[in-house]
């Protein structure tokens, strides 16, 4: 196969774009042709890496694959207006250096969010004759309603129209989480054009140790609950931050935030105003170094908003929770991420706008109530057994040869 990825994100940024560049290095090391059409890297935090800086056009070679990148406006993710403005010039730029590429694809393959993604490849496809798959790690604009970010208007509703008939022209379409897929019947895709390829995890969650994090960051003796990812606007994160306070009379817990986003000022201001000493930002990290943070912590934590998309969600994170053997709450009240952690050996839940139910969960596991060590075990296991990214990536590559053999 000959393989055209269309994604706004890819390595060296940071976060959920390491699933996209691990299955397409996978195919590429399985012979495949793998080309990316992406943007010139500057997320989560906006900053250009020096040798890309003043490109409108950057072309190179990456694990096998080949990555043209097109010029965007820079923006971190604590600024939602200007990323979307990113958005949609990388759509401009992206088509304007699409004619550069002198290769001839089997398939084009657009992964979304963002929208313009599909968009581009649609029309790429088109040019090239190629296939067109869309892969959907989330569902937009309908995300972007039930968790606020944007208002339901004629806007969002001709934003649908466009992605549904985009879906409905795709000759595949890949989704991420079994609840993405059931949507996509819900508004009348035909079940044999989809599939569901989980995100999985990397063997490095698995193989590491803690690597002295506990002691760079003056947390030894601690009982760690960590938090790691995007603090946007997706995650009820201001739980994590009352059930802190709560939680003050027990001098021995920290709770610790690795990451970036849109609501960082708003959680570091409530830390400050409550006066919290047990509240620790760490910020963005090296990739490399998350599995440590993992490792060092005692107990892992997720919380999402409670909107109906949500019960149809998996936060990728999850499974690189689960493969570091942590104890793992989550502020969930049920959906697909709490069925699969209950098959996993159980899941730990609380209400994402109740404190106090994640602050008994916290001491029950403190105090030994819980186990969370044999609970952590059984995660690890539950992991190994069934989201390794490679495990995933075979199915990835079975499936789109399935489907060009078929034609």
């Amino acid at each position: 196969m000959n393989i055209l990825i269309i994604t706004q994100h890819f390595p060296p940024e940071k976060g959920a774009v390491r699933r996209l560049f691990e299955f397409a290095r996978f195919f590429a090391r399985s012979g495949h042709g793998v080309s990316v059409m992406t943007a010139i890297p500057n997320y989560p935090d906006g900053i250009v890496p020096p040798k890309y800086r003043g490109k409108f056009f950057y072309a190179e070679e990456i694990d096998g694959i080949k990555v043209y990148r097109s010029w965007v406006l820079p923006a971190s993710n604590r600024y939602p207006g200007k990323r979307m403005l990113g958005f949609i010039l990388f759509l401009f730029t992206t088509l304007i250096n699409s004619f550069r590429l002198r290769d001839q694809f089997d398939i084009v393959l657009a992964s979304t969010p963002p929208v313009t993604t599909p968009v581009i490849g649609w029309l790429l496809s088109k040019m090239k004759r190629a296939k067109f798959v869309i892969e959907i790690r989330d569902l937009q604009p309908e995300s972007s309603e039930d968790f606020g970010n944007l208002n339901r208007s004629l806007f969002t509703r001709v934003l649908k129209k466009v992605m549904h008939g985009l879906y409905r022209r795709a000759d595949r379409i890949v989704a991420v989480t079994d609840g993405i897929a059931a949507f996509l019947t819900y508004i009348g895709v035909e079940p044999e054009r989809v599939t569901t390829i989980k995100s999985g995890f990397s063997t490095e969650f698995v193989a590491s140790n803690s690597n002295g994090i506990r002691k760079k960051f003056g947390l030894e003796e601690k009982f760690l609950v960590l938090y790691a990812g995007t603090l946007g606007w997706a995650h009820s994160l201001e739980t994590v931050v009352e059930a802190a306070r709560q939680l003050t009379d027990q001098p021995d817990i920290v709770f610790v935030f690795v990451g970036d986003g849109e609501k960082r000022n708003a959680l570091e201001g409530m830390v400050r105003d409550y006066g919290l000493k047990n509240v620790v930002f760490v910020g963005s990290q090296p990739l490399e170094t998350i599995p440590y943070f993992l490792k060092a912590s005692d107990v892992l934590i997720e919380s999402l908003k409670d909107v109906p998309i949500t019960r149809g969600t998996f936060p990728a994170k999850l499974f690189e929770y689960m493969a570091s053997g942590r104890p793992i709450v989550f502020g969930s009240r049920d959906g697909e991420a709490i069925r699969e952690l209950s098959r996993a050996g159980g899941a730990l839940r609380f209400g994402p706008d109740d404190p106090h139910a994640l602050s008994e969960l916290i001491m029950q596991l403190k105090r030994g109530e819980i186990d969370g060590e044999a609970l952590g075990v059984k995660y690890h296991e539950h992991a190994i057994k069934f989201h390794q990214r490679e495990v995933w990536a075979e199915r990835y590559e079975g499936f789109l040869e399935q489907f060009l053999q078929s034609r």
